[in-house]
């Protein structure tokens, strides 16, 4: 058992998920106030927050409140606090609480990465959530931003008004928020729009971040499906964001079709099948770390989660790169893929790709490995992801022309490998999603095996 003094965030996530994998629910809610007992810093638990928000929202218990309290007093910017407060207690409290700054050993202890950082940076801010000072001083704005102008004549509280409020902040200078508008929140709806939904199947968002890709959806669905049925189901891995989403679609007026869960997505997958059963999901969006997007699917798969003719859209394929995922899905008999070209949101310089699979069979076939090429860009991704988000400290972060520049490096491995994409811009946007894959030039399994029909598969 670690001593109070040697504990850590990164030790205590590791030794609850281990108890709750293992089925140790119990052990992990005892293992916890036997923490708190022996005077364990919540600095030092807060790192396992997003686990315990998972367990707790699973088994609909009681501890939601005391778990998220704890995430508030570790949150530095006032707006965001006020947030996180009003899911933790139902009202944002009169006062804000004033966030611990951390020591060097508790920055060691606690978050090696951003320690890292202290050598070159030695001024910046040692809050306890991850991410650096200005990715929350970011949020914060965008928090303020959203609940001054929410409402007003020319913003009303609707989902369409809220989303033209969060382009408008990114919008502003230094304010880009990593979110799919523009071209591909285009892209988004009318695949979306074009799938004939059932009323007890859901989407699922995986990589929630403020929710505005959560609001497209939850409009989306409430369009097809109309008022209380159909969910759309978001997850998000930090307790923060996911308070922040769904801040935005209650004032989005959207709490009553749309879902933000805690956790990590692995670890939520069968909590989907639990609630709305297999052969439940309509659509499922892949938006976070794209190295693992194919491990993702392969365990959607093998929970019977898609209904028939259920999509898969990945984001990102191109930049920062899913190229283990990009094999899978263009070469896989249960898939047939389209790969679109489009610009990044406000970003005209940069392409990217984005996946859009229909599920046609529930077929396990094993797919060829990919070539060491594609499984060394794999691990390369993940690099400059980090690099991206400043966490590699020896390097200089990722300017436009560096991420342009590394898109076309991407691309081309992509088309040496035989897959290509169809740019967006050119296939009319009024036709169905069907006629849309005549226009499609990614590669598909070559061997042509018959499909059997669904019936005798459920």
């Amino acid at each position: 058992m670690c001593q109070s003094s040697q504990m850590s965030s990164v030790a205590a996530h590791s030794i609850l998920w281990g108890l709750w994998h293992s089925g140790g629910n119990d052990l992990v809610a005892q293992l916890l106030l036997h923490w708190k007992s022996e005077s364990v810093d919540d600095d030092d638990l807060v790192g396992a927050a997003d686990l315990l928000l998972t367990d707790v929202e699973w088994r609909r218990g009681s501890e939601e409140r005391g778990l998220l309290e704890m995430v508030e007093a570790t949150t530095a910017t006032p707006s965001v606090q006020g947030v996180v407060s009003k899911w933790a207690r139902g009202y944002v409290a009169d006062e804000s609480i004033v966030a611990h700054v951390w020591d060097q050993d508790k920055v060691e202890r606690n978050r090696p990465e951003l320690a890292k950082y202290l050598s070159h940076f030695p001024e910046m801010s040692k809050w306890s959530q991850p991410g650096s000072g200005n990715h929350w001083r970011k949020l914060g704005s965008l928090v303020e931003h959203v609940d001054a102008l929410v409402g007003v004549p020319t913003d009303p509280k609707t989902p369409h008004g809220m989303l033209r409020l969060i382009e408008r902040f990114a919008e502003g200078a230094h304010q880009w928020l990593k979110v799919a508008g523009g071209a591909k929140a285009n892209l988004l709806s009318s695949v979306f729009c074009d799938r004939s939904w059932e009323p007890w199947e859901f989407s699922l968002e995986c990589g929630a971040f403020v929710g505005y890709t959560s609001i497209r959806f939850a409009a989306a669905l409430r369009g097809q499906l109309g008022r209380g049925r159909g969910r759309a189901v978001s997850v998000e891995v930090d307790p923060v964001q996911a308070c922040i989403a769904r801040h935005f679609l209650d004032l989005a007026g959207c709490s009553e079709i749309a879902e933000v869960w805690v956790g990590q997505f692995r670890d939520v997958l069968p909590r989907a099948v639990e609630e709305f059963g297999v052969r439940a999901l309509g659509l499922a969006f892949l938006d976070y770390k794209g190295t693992i997007f194919h491990i993702d699917l392969a365990s959607l798969e093998r929970l019977l989660a898609f209904a028939p003719g259920g999509i898969a859209v990945a984001d990102n394929v191109v930049l920062p790169g899913a190229p283990l995922y990009l094999w899978v899905v263009t070469r896989h008999i249960a898939w047939a893929t389209t790969v679109w070209a489009l610009q990044e949101f406000l970003e005209p310089n940069v392409e990217d790709w984005m996946c859009v699979s229909e599920y046609c069979a529930p077929l396990f076939p094993e797919v060829d490995e990919p070539p060491v090429s594609w499984q060394r860009l794999s691990w390369h991704t993940d690099h400059m992801r980090r690099r991206a988000q400043g966490m590699r400290p020896g390097e200089n972060l990722m300017a436009e022309q560096d991420r342009v520049s590394y898109a076309r490096y991407i691309r081309s491995i992509y088309r040496d490998g035989g897959v290509d994409a169809q740019p967006w811009a050119d296939v009319p946007h009024d036709i169905s999603l069907r006629s849309r894959h005549e226009y499609r030039t990614a590669a598909v399994c070559s061997t042509q095996l018959p499909r059997p029909a669904w019936g005798g598969l459920h």
